[in-house]
């Protein structure tokens, strides 16, 4: 039976129920799977020409041992979750005669990438409700999509309720409106004076009070999760398959990256196997760019504010999994260095944990004025709209392009991620000097009414958190 660790300790397993009801830190770390399956290339080749569910149901039973959830319950999970996307658009891939490959995985209900794991975990956590018969409180923090996301795959739920925390003026109008404009009881959306780091505060103190968090069954839909994660490694091996030039040579795939869940699903996917390198592309808000380009972690005075919201972090909590996934499981060396980066706000990484981490991962910083350039240029040069989170990853793929000799050609594909859909974000569109285009979902929530709950600076955010679960607990009956 497959079991996961964490990060800072390997005293204990947990199993994937534990892992999927934690809501993030366990034992003051992150969990990963004890054991990385993996998989060789004649099964990579029998995977040649399968759905995105098909290669789900592929990879989530790696993980997910039977004796937890059968094969047959699982793959009907998986039909469940993915019957709720437009299966026809999501994850298809674009490409353009200079080389360009995008995989657009914003084409879903939320009209982002987060769908395509928060639909699933929550039809996962749907399944143990009805063995275990407990209400669960799901707490989110976000710095723009994966709100809207968790909220859609939670709402109108007789066993859960979600509470989501949002950063006032940091995510874009359209983000907003998706979170505020359900009315379903067992949503609660709070607009907080802060930034996406200081969010995740108020959420981190209350999981970390052991006894609170068991009395009222908390949980998280944040890719602190480990299920988010596993989830996301499936998009990997499904674009490799669709771009390498025969399986087993290598594939670059460029990944926008906020709080690196996604990265470290691509890491995962490295490590089970998959012949990729890596490039994480991050907007101003350039931590893990410094990270891995000198090995010195350190955050900013403050959060930048740009058009690629979602990524608008200082503070991308999976570096954590990243660091133990590339140190050998060094429980110590990873507390260590998370230690003196919580407690000081920064430290500088081991040589040779760096180099280990560079042999897979490299990365690429661009600020909103290059953002904008490479939105003009996908609609110029292909007549393509991007999100602005995208053009993070396409900049890089230009700006590789723009090095080259004329006669020089790419000695290996480059698959771009597509996060979002652009129609999410007018006010880049706009300042591209592009037309937005809305979807007929959008157009729908700009009319609808609003609720939001607040948290004001200077208030006790923990303690309005806290009242409100107890509040969500009283009405779901649960003994306290």
């Amino acid at each position: 039976m497959m079991k996961f660790i964490t990060t800072r300790c390997q005293d204990k397993e947990y199993t994937f129920e534990e892992a999927l009801f934690s809501p993030g830190y366990v034992a003051g770390g992150l969990l990963l799977p004890k054991t990385i399956p993996q998989i060789s290339q004649e099964v990579l080749k029998s995977w040649l020409g399968l759905s995105l569910p098909q290669v789900c149901k592929q990879i989530l039973p790696l993980f997910i041992s039977g004796e937890e959830i059968s094969q047959e319950d699982l793959e009907a999970l998986i039909d469940d979750a993915y019957s709720r996307l437009p299966l026809d658009q999501v994850a298809a891939l674009s490409s353009f005669p200079n080389g360009l490959n995008v995989l657009e995985l914003g084409n879903t209900k939320t009209l982002a990438f987060k769908d395509l794991s928060t639909f699933i975990m929550a039809r996962l956590l749907e399944f143990y409700f009805k063995k275990r018969e407990k209400h669960v409180t799901i707490l989110v923090g976000t710095s723009g999509d994966t709100g809207p996301s968790s909220i859609e795959a939670i709402r109108g739920s007789g066993w859960m309720d979600i509470v989501v925390l949002f950063p006032k003026g940091y995510c874009t109008e359209i983000q907003e409106i998706q979170m505020t404009t359900v009315m379903d009881e067992n949503v609660h959306v709070y607009s907080v004076e802060g930034c996406s780091d200081d969010v995740d505060e108020p959420i981190k103190a209350v999981c970390l009070d052991q006894d609170f968090k068991a009395i009222h069954n908390l949980c998280t839909m944040n890719s602190i999760n480990m299920c988010r994660v596993l989830c996301q490694i499936v998009a990997y091996f499904y674009g490799y398959l669709k771009v390498c030039r025969s399986v087993g040579d290598e594939v670059e795939i460029v990944v926008p990256t906020g709080a690196a869940g996604n990265i470290t699903g691509g890491c995962l996917a490295y490590r089970m196997g998959l012949p990729i390198k890596l490039v994480c592309t991050v907007n101003s808000n350039d931590l893990l760019h410094r990270m891995l380009s000198t090995g010195e972690l350190s955050t900013a005075p403050s959060v930048i504010k740009t058009y690629s919201v979602a990524m608008d972090i200082q503070n991308p909590y999976n570096i954590e999994r990243i660091f133990s996934l590339f140190s050998n499981r060094d429980t110590a060396l990873v507390k260590k260095i998370m230690e003196e980066f919580e407690t000081g706000g920064k430290t500088t990484l081991p040589a040779s944990l760096l180099q280990k981490m560079q042999k897979v991962l490299s990365s690429a910083s661009f600020d909103n004025q290059t953002v904008l350039k490479t939105m003009q240029r996908c609609w110029s040069d292909h007549h393509y709209l991007i999100c602005p989170h995208t053009a993070v990853a396409v900049s890089y793929y230009f700006s590789k392009l723009d090095r080259m000799e004329a006669n020089q050609t790419l000695h290996q594909p480059t698959l771009c991620f597509a996060s979002a859909h652009p129609a999410k974000f007018p006010e880049a569109l706009v300042a591209a000097g592009l037309e937005p285009k809305p979807t007929p979902y959008i157009t729908n929530l700009q009319v609808m009414p609003k609720r939001c709950l607040e948290m004001k600076r200077g208030q006790n955010w923990e303690k309005i958190l806290r009242e409100k679960i107890k509040e969500i607990s009283k009405r779901a009956g649960v003994d306290q």
